[in-house]
C-alpha cells in the first residue's frame, strides 16, 4: 500500500535535522518499497505492506529513532486521505501558499474551534475536517497568532503543510 507519511518538526529552524537522502536508504533497507521524500522538511512517501496508519506511523518513527538518534511525531496517510483532506478545503480561491493544513489522528474535543477563534486576526480563517485542521492566513502563519495555538486546543500533537506541498506530494503519490 502506498503511504504518505508526514514528520513533525524535522529539519525546522535548527532542530530535529534529518538529513532525507539517507534516511530513505534506511527505510527502503527496513522494508520500504519506492522510497521518496519531497523537500526536507520531512515529507516521505513509499510503499509498505501495512493497512494501519497508526502502525505506518510507529513503524517511520522507529527506523528514524533507529537511524537517527531521535523520535520525530508523524502522521501517515493514504493518498486518498490526503486527497479528501485537500477536497474538504473551504477557502475557495486562497493563496496556497498562505493556505494550511494541519495534520493530526485521533478526534479532537468538540470545543477545538472555539479556542481558536479568539486567536483568529487579519482576516484568518480556521475549519476542521476529519483527519487536518484547513487555516488561511493572508498575512502569512509566520505573523498569525493561531501557530502557537493549535495543538493545544486540538489537544493533541499537529503538523503542518501549506497547500503547494499537500498539491506537490499528491503528484507524487
Amino acid at each position: 500500500m502506498r503511504w504518505i507519511v508526514l514528520l513533525r518538526a524535522v529539519n525546522v529552524g535548527g532542530t530535529g535535522k534529518l538529513p532525507m537522502a539517507p534516511l530513505r536508504a534506511a527505510l527502503a533497507e527496513a522494508g520500504a518499497g519506492k522510497v521518496a521524500s519531497y523537500i526536507q522538511s520531512g515529507n516521505l512517501l513509499f510503499d509498505l505492506g501495512q493497512q494501519d496508519p497508526q502502525a505506518v506511523a510507529d513503524w517511520t518513527c522507529d527506523v528514524i529513532e533507529g537511524h537517527a538518534g531521535f523520535r520525530p511525531g508523524a502522521v501517515a496517510l493514504s493518498p486518498a486521505e490526503l486527497r479528501a483532506a485537500h477536497e474538504g478545503l473551504p477557502f475557495a480561491g486562497a493563496d496556497p501558499k498562505m493556505t494550511h493544513l494541519g495534520f493530526f489522528r485521533g478526534t479532537p474535543s468538540a470545543d477545538a474551534l472555539d479556542r481558536l477563534v479568539p486567536f483568529c486576526s487579519q482576516g484568518e480563517e480556521t475549519a476542521l475536517g476529519p483527519l487536518c485542521l484547513w487555516l488561511h492566513t493572508p498575512k502569512g502563519i509566520g505573523r498569525s497568532k493561531l501557530s502557537g495555538k493549535i495543538e493545544g486546543a486540538l489537544g493533541r500533537p499537529v503538523t503542518m503543510r501549506n497547500l503547494n506541498t499537500v498539491d506537490k506530494l499528491l503528484s507524487l503519490a
